[in-house]
């Protein structure tokens, strides 16, 4: 990677790093440790790693390891569910303001997803290709943990499809291979693409 590259992933990556502290202290502060229970904040706190990781490897001037790039595959897939689902799925139920305007809403369904990807398309480092898999192992892990959690009355939701006492058991079945399905599409293509801008760079470069 060359040294305006590497500069410019570094810079997306100090702009996510302050966007997702400002998100997280405000759902910090707003509802305490509580708030962990939301897929959309895991998939920031995530990403907020990346990011800081990201910045310590430029500034010792290390190279990015390829777990780290697994870990961005992961924080961007599961940001861009979280666009998604937001967008179509929770919107249509509530208002756009609630879940894209208000509060830290544009950084975690919005700003945060499409920095995200865009830090990822610009780092040239390659993705290991058993990779596609890890965004919807992730998701899945957090959807059996959130069940299990709602199945001993320890939580309650926080997504209608993981409310085991109030949602039929086809529906969350439903919903799980929606997600799934979304999460392999969605890490295949960004991988695709990853490969087509690492190659269109390679040739400039």
């Amino acid at each position: 990677m060359n040294i305006n590259r590497k500069k410019s992933v570094f810079i997306i990556h100090i702009v996510i790093a302050i966007l997702e502290i400002i998100a997280a202290s405000y759902m910090l502060g707003t509802e305490g440790l509580s708030v962990f229970r939301y897929y959309t904040v895991d998939s920031n706190i995530l990403q907020l790693i990346v990011s800081v990781w990201y910045i310590i490897c430029f500034i010792r001037k290390k190279e990015v390891p390829k777990v780290l790039v697994v870990l961005h595959l992961i924080s961007a897939v599961c940001l861009t569910v979280t666009f998604m689902i937001a967008a179509f799925v929770l919107t249509p139920q509530s208002t756009f303001s609630y879940y894209f305007l208000e509060n830290v809403a544009p950084i975690n369904h919005f700003l945060g997803p499409v920095l995200s990807v865009a830090a990822l398309m610009v780092t040239n480092v390659p993705i290991p290709k058993k990779a596609f898999v890890a965004p919807a192992a992730a998701t899945i892990l957090y959807g059996v943990v959130a069940l299990i959690l709602n199945a001993v009355k320890v939580l309650d939701g926080p997504y209608f499809f993981l409310e085991i006492y109030k949602t039929p058991v086809q529906t969350i079945v439903m919903w799980f291979a929606i997600i799934f399905v979304l999460c392999i599409g969605l890490a295949y293509a960004y991988m695709r693409l990853h490969r087509l801008c690492e190659k269109t760079n390679s040739n400039k470069e």
